[in-house]
């Protein structure tokens, strides 16, 4: 297996090398990246799906791909995807059939030994944030190459991008009709920068207090409760997101006063800021969440501490 391993990084490397004396590609710009895999860029090698007996060896073939769920979560890390190729590979190639700009090498593994004459293999997959921009299914495939470079037939699979904003994931099942309406929150630097708004009626939510109901039945799954998605950046963890939603399940009557907090300046002395609201619309299947208005702005922490006492800031007044 070792001289397998070796073989194959030595031909992505030959790859490599004969770009014209540039630098290797990284791949961290990739809506997919495979941890310890190695980045290659250009179309993913070997014969579309379906070829079999009309191009490539019919001996170098993904035999079978294993994921525990299809659905790829907005900024997903360690996403796991494995399988068995036949035992002439040396490695398999991966990538997203129509995003990005490379595929993705890693070495194949040991012997299956339910599954004889096959060879195992996997790959720990993160998803950029920026990939939910392309929110729907995707075919992944995955190609066995061979110790001389050689690619046999591609397999595939579909896998389902996650809408980044919470649309009950309609964007994987348009069956599943998405919330009325969502307000998202999202700010550029790592900050605790919280979501406050003013609600029809005059009553206030924010990630502490995230109903707009607490004493509702069913709480936030009541299509009559307002309710905050998440405390993004709480105590300065930085979640990857920097995004806060505020989502109604049953469209509102009424204008909503929106604001931004700045809870924690976390170190850091200002953030860029944008709201933007959608609401649905259209029949389901075809019901989907569309932006309605934006408003963008920046927020600065006049203090010398990190936990700031500055009152909400104003940004906008929607009216439904």
């Amino acid at each position: 297996m070792i001289a397998r391993a070796v073989s194959v990084f030595a031909f992505a490397l030959s790859i490599c090398a004969a770009c014209g004396g540039q630098d290797a590609p990284s791949g961290l710009d990739e809506p997919m990246r495979v941890q310890s895999g190695q980045f290659i860029s250009g179309e993913l090698p070997g014969s579309p799906p379906g070829t079999a007996g009309t191009s490539g060896p019919d001996d170098l073939r993904v035999t079978s791909i294993v994921y525990s769920n299809r659905i790829v979560l907005p900024g997903q890390a360690g996403k796991k995807l494995s399988g068995r190729a036949s035992n002439r590979a040396s490695a398999v190639g991966l990538r997203l059939a129509d995003l990005g700009s490379g595929y993705w090498v890693v070495p194949i593994g040991a012997p299956d030994p339910q599954f004889p004459g096959e060879l195992t293999w996997e790959a720990d997959t993160d998803f950029a944030l920026a990939a939910s921009a392309f929110a729907g299914f995707h075919a992944l495939r995955v190609v066995a190459i061979d110790a001389a470079g050689v690619a046999g037939e591609q397999n595939e699979v579909n896998m389902c991008l996650a809408s980044r904003e919470p649309d009950n994931l309609n964007a994987c099942n348009p069956n599943t009709p998405p919330p009325d309406v969502v307000v998202s929150l999202f700010w550029d630097a790592a900050v605790d920068l919280d979501l406050r708004a003013v609600l029809p009626g005059g009553i206030s939510v924010d990630p502490k207090h995230p109903l707009s109901d607490p004493t509702a039945d069913g709480g936030a799954q009541s299509p009559d409760v307002a309710f905050i998605t998440r405390d993004s950046l709480a105590g300065c963890v930085d979640d990857g997101l920097r995004q806060e939603d505020l989502v109604w399940q049953k469209r509102p009557t009424g204008t909503v006063d929106l604001y931004v907090q700045l809870a924690n300046a976390c170190g850091r002395p200002s953030t860029n800021f944008t709201y933007v609201v959608f609401e649905a619309e259209g029949d389901v299947p075809n019901r989907h969440l569309v932006e309605h208005f934006r408003v963008s702005g920046r927020i600065v922490n006049p203090l010398s501490d990190n936990e700031s006492n500055v009152p909400p800031l104003y940004v906008a007044s929607y009216s439904f």
